[in-house]
Order: structure tokens, then C-alpha cells, then sequence
């Protein structure tokens, strides 16, 4: 099996989609929403995106990252199966002076994402704080992330909410977990909102 190799050199894609895929938020009780607050742009801790292979389409503007992907910094984690990022071939990076511009794709840099999908068992964590799905999609334009799939589970300790669809808005704060349609209780969300209780004994 071959290690899996770090692309530090794409650090702006990490950076992108850290700072966006990341901040999926949590539900914890009824209509109480709370964000993972993760703002990548804080550069004290280093981030690094991990895959087993990475393939660049640079003709249809996209770069594939395959096989047991994650982005990491500090204890905010992503672990998915694929991660695509769909870049615009028209961006061109402002800094005219940065050496390696020649020979990095057009998508170097943040502002030329156009969409980002993460695909395959989708696993979200900040601290106590995890949300998972089946795929994760993230539009650059609208800044909305939607993450879907049979059994989207959000927890936070011992909070726990269950849906098929999460969507959260970037702009806006503020994030909406619906059910399965397909479900035997039809668009409804289940939710475990557990309080803290003195153990007397």
C-alpha cells in the first residue's frame, strides 16, 4: 500500500475549503443551532490535506483528490472518500511576483473556486463536535453547503440530531436540518437533547 502524500503546495484549495466545508454547523436542541466556529485564516496551526493520489484537469478546471482524503489543522478534521474541486480557468492570482505561479494551476488561490464535492462517507470534527454524511457539496458562489445522505448525523457530546439533508449558509449564519422524505416518519428530524444531571450517590 503507498503512503499517502501531503500536497502542501495547494495550500490556497485547503485553505478554501477548510475555511467553508469545515464551518458546517451543529444542531443541539429544537430550533438552537451552534457553528464550529473554524476560521482556517488563523495561520498559527498548520494545515495539511492528505491523499493517495491527486489528479489535475487543468482543460476542464478540476483537480480530483482520491482515496482516503483528509484536511487537517489542530482538531478540526475532514475525512472523506474523494474530493473534487471544480476551479475557474479564467482566475489569475493578483501576486505577480509569486515564483511558483507559472507552474500552478489557475485555481491557486481561493476566489477561483467554483465548487467543491465531497464525496464518499463524508466525516466532519471539531472537538466535540462532528457532523457526517454521504456527500458534501459547497458552492463558492452562494456559500452554501449542503450536506446529504441516508443518515446525516450531527452530535455535540451527547446531543444528537438525525436527518438526510443539512444546509448551511455562510452569509447568513444560519444552518437547516431536514428529514427523509423516504422515511417512515416523512420530513421529520429526530433530535436528543440530553441535560447535565448531578449524580447524587
Amino acid at each position: 500500500m503507498k503512503p499517502k502524500k501531503p500536497y502542501k503546495k495547494w495550500l490556497s484549495i485547503i485553505l478554501a475549503f477548510g475555511m467553508e466545508m469545515l464551518r458546517i454547523g451543529t444542531v443541539l436542541a429544537y430550533s438552537e443551532v451552534a457553528h464550529f466556529g473554524i476560521n482556517l485564516s488563523n495561520e498559527k496551526e498548520p494545515v495539511e490535506l492528505y491523499a493517495n493520489s491527486l489528479e489535475i484537469r487543468d482543460k476542464e478546471g478540476i483537480a480530483l483528490f482520491n482515496g482516503d482524503v483528509s484536511v487537517v489543522q489542530g482538531e478540526r478534521l475532514l475525512r472523506t472518500a474523494k474530493l473534487i474541486v471544480y476551479y475557474d480557468k479564467a482566475y489569475k492570482g493578483t501576486n505577480k511576483n509569486q515564483g511558483d505561479m507559472k507552474a500552478s494551476p489557475a485555481w491557486f488561490g481561493s476566489t477561483g473556486i467554483k465548487k467543491m464535492e465531497a464525496l464518499g462517507k463524508v466525516y466532519i470534527k471539531n472537538a466535540t463536535q462532528i457532523a457526517t454524511g454521504d456527500k458534501g457539496v459547497f458552492d463558492g458562489k452562494s456559500k452554501i453547503i449542503r450536506l446529504t445522505g441516508n443518515n446525516v448525523v450531527l452530535t455535540d457530546g451527547d446531543n444528537v440530531a438525525t436527518g438526510c439533508k443539512l444546509t448551511a449558509d455562510m452569509k447568513s449564519g444560519k444552518a437547516f436540518l431536514e428529514g427523509c422524505e423516504t422515511s417512515e416518519k416523512k420530513g421529520r428530524v429526530s433530535i436528543i437533547f440530553k441535560q447535565n444531571q448531578k449524580n447524587d450517590h
